[in-house]
């Protein structure tokens, strides 16, 4: 409000008084650098698969698409790409389950065309219906003939629907099959109206980019709805009881497995770094230092990769490190074991639920933990190696709550001790209860096996190291113990 006095001095004086400007409720996070030739672009929204209404699973990603994929009120889709084909870059859209990205990484140079055509996109979506049926084809495609034809994405995205049943995490980003039939472009438009606002905004820019570019930029976004302030409320993650398995009936030469729950902690806890190097000795993503890569792979050959995750991973196989911009404020414990030839499929399972068990059983060794936190203190530093990474990573640090993630791990890490990591795998690493999805072709013969709990004797085409074949006896004859075991066919995946 005005004060009355500095208004009637003004009057006196015969000068205007400007009223005061509201405060925009758009967030920002900055990481300017005035000798990079790149500027990073990141307008999240806090939308995400959890927003989609009942029965229309997969609007959130539908509506990010018609802004990113698709054309404006001024220039169909074609045009926009032929505007933007001498820039070298796109408008990027991404929606996770909490979080939708929108934006890209251009030359400094081409900034501000950018960044007309980036707000042309935003502000003046065209909501061609020629669009709209393009873009909710080639999501049903991604399902369809995407996760269902890919092993290793299939059984990935289908824990993470196991695991949190009944939540709103329950489906994929992308919907389901039957959700986006029922999407018709007015729920798009709804959608966009009701959940694009500048309250639900955080606006990121990294790189060289002006002084002024980030007020013009805010003062620009500022035309979007002013919305409210706030998350959607989530319910706590379901508990899992027991030893509950699902096999996709699929025609395929070897054996997916994954298992796994849900973590009561995020990135965000204190009690994630400890978890932190026990997971990397465990199994880091991609690397060959992971217990479950040395003993399944190196010492057995069983397969390709062997990994642990203690959150989400997005895009696997196809990343070395965890990507930014899929924050989430709840996440699970999980194991990759890929690709399996069938015959020792039920071995396979056996030894990645013993590495977990036995590694909560006799915890790390000093020498463990030292090396183990080493690798990761200076493995962490590749996180984020492009302004578009260090941007996104700052953007879940927002996200979080916390300081920036990269240096809370080398702020963290040294000051733990063995005894610390050793707490968090005795209070949270278990199997005893998961959600396991197994996908492979004679799923009925595998559940009889699996029934059946008989001892899987693993055969070596070569010499093996005695001390792998002494463990081999404690692993042949572990009780699976399964609780539920459900058949599901390929073809009814991410259906409804």
């Amino acid at each position: 409000m005005i004060d009355r006095k500095r208004l009637l001095l003004a009057a006196a004086l015969g000068l205007a008084v400007a009223a005061p400007v509201a405060a925009s409720p758009i967030e920002t996070v900055t990481l300017p650098n005035a000798s990079s030739p790149l500027v990073a672009i990141q307008i999240r929204f806090d939308v995400g698969s959890i927003h989609d209404p009942a029965g229309k699973e997969g609007l959130a990603a539908l509506t990010a698409m018609m802004i990113g994929q698709a054309g404006t009120q001024k220039r169909s889709y074609t045009d926009l790409l032929e505007a933007l084909y001498p820039m070298a870059v796109g408008i990027n859209s991404a929606t996770d389950r909490e979080v939708t990205v929108i934006g890209g990484l251009v030359h400094r140079d081409r900034l501000a065309d950018y960044t007309a055509l980036l707000e042309e996109a935003l502000l003046h979506p065209g909501f061609s219906q020629e669009d709209f049926e393009r873009n909710r084809d080639q999501l049903s495609s991604a399902l369809t003939s995407g996760l269902r034809s890919n092993d290793e994405r299939l059984g990935l995205e289908l824990l993470q629907q196991k695991i949190f049943q009944g939540h709103p995490y329950g489906h994929s980003p992308i919907g389901t099959v039957e959700g986006l039939k029922s999407i018709t472009l007015d729920d798009v438009k709804r959608f966009y109206q009701e959940h694009y606002t500048q309250a639900s905004l955080v606006l990121g820019v990294a790189g060289g980019y002006p002084s002024d570019y980030v007020a013009r930029l805010t003062k620009d976004l500022s035309a979007l709805p002013a919305g409210q302030k706030g998350r959607a409320p989530l319910p706590p993650a379901p508990k899992v009881q027991g030893h509950n398995f699902t096999l996709v009936e699929k025609q395929t030469g070897s054996v997916g497995i994954n298992f796994g729950y849900a973590l009561p902690i995020t990135r965000a806890d204190a009690d994630y770094y400890p978890l932190m190097v026990a997971n990397s000795f465990l199994g880091e993503h991609r690397t060959l230092n992971g217990r479950l890569m040395n003993e399944l792979r190196g010492d057995r050959g069983l397969n390709y990769g062997d990994y642990s995750y203690i959150e989400y991973l997005q895009s696997p196989p196809n990343v070395t490190t965890p990507p930014p911009n899929v924050p989430r404020r709840e996440q699970y414990f999980s194991v990759w074991i890929r690709p399996v030839v069938p015959a020792d499929a039920h071995f396979a399972l056996r030894a990645g639920l013993y590495e977990v068990q036995r590694l909560r059983d006799q915890g790390m060794t000093e020498a463990e933990f030292n090396l183990t936190r080493d690798f990761l203190l200076n493995y962490s530093k590749l996180f984020a190696q492009s302004p578009w990474d260090r941007l996104g990573y700052a953007m879940d640090s927002k996200f979080y709550g916390m300081p920036y993630y990269i240096d809370e791990i080398q702020a963290r890490l040294p000051k733990l001790t063995v005894a610390d990591v050793n707490a968090a795998i005795k209070k949270y690493l278990s199997t005893d209860n998961y959600e396991a999805v197994m996908v492979t072709a004679n799923a009925q013969q595998l559940k009889e096996t699996l029934q059946k709990d008989e001892p899987s004797p693993k055969t070596y085409n070569s010499q093996v190291d005695p001390k792998v074949t002494e463990a081999d006896k404690i692993i042949v004859p572990l009780k699976v113990a399964p609780t539920k075991i459900d058949v599901v066919p390929v073809a009814e995946v991410f259906q409804k």
